[in-house]
């Protein structure tokens, strides 16, 4: 095996991840016969000493004060500026629906029963619906209906 085809950053990478040098070689070298992995993990074994690869990533795993002010806040995550994104578009969004549906319903009080406004505002709201479906009311209506036969009254025969 060449010098060439051994990945070593890829082989360094691993041995800081599993901190381990030895676990990460015996890794790598799974596909070769006991004799050459042997020869592979020492091979390894003595570049990473050399070039002391746990040590540098120990030593740049450290924090370091350099002499920086502390943030007031600590710094956000990738998932929580998603989220705080997402959450302002939707807020915009639900902003120009309504302001859409309130000009609708006003074209529609105007109207005095023209259908295609009725039309277009029914799409307008179900559009806000279909985006928004958390936001609806869910108001649950029970309606029972009970029927009552009207009896006569006996007229008595008296």
């Amino acid at each position: 095996m060449s010098s060439e085809e051994i990945d070593w950053p890829g082989i360094r990478a691993a041995a800081v991840a599993l901190q381990s040098v030895r676990l990460a070689a015996i890794k790598a070298s799974a596909h070769l016969p006991p004799h050459e992995q042997r020869r592979f993990v020492e091979r390894v074994n003595k570049r990473a000493y050399r070039e002391r690869w746990l040590e540098k990533a120990k030593a740049l795993s450290k924090p370091r004060d350099n002499g920086s002010v502390r943030l007031s806040k600590p710094v956000q995550t990738g998932a929580d500026v998603v989220a705080q994104t997402l959450t302002e578009r939707r807020h915009n969004s639900a902003l120009h629906l309504a302001k859409y549906a309130e000009q609708a319903g006003k074209n529609l009080a105007k109207s005095k029963g023209d259908l295609r406004l009725t039309r277009q505002f029914q799409q307008v709201s179900s559009g806000r619906a279909a985006l928004f479906p958390e936001d609806q009311p869910k108001a649950q209506v029970n309606v029972n209906v009970l029927n009552y036969e009207s009896i006569r009254p006996v007229e008595s025969s008296e």
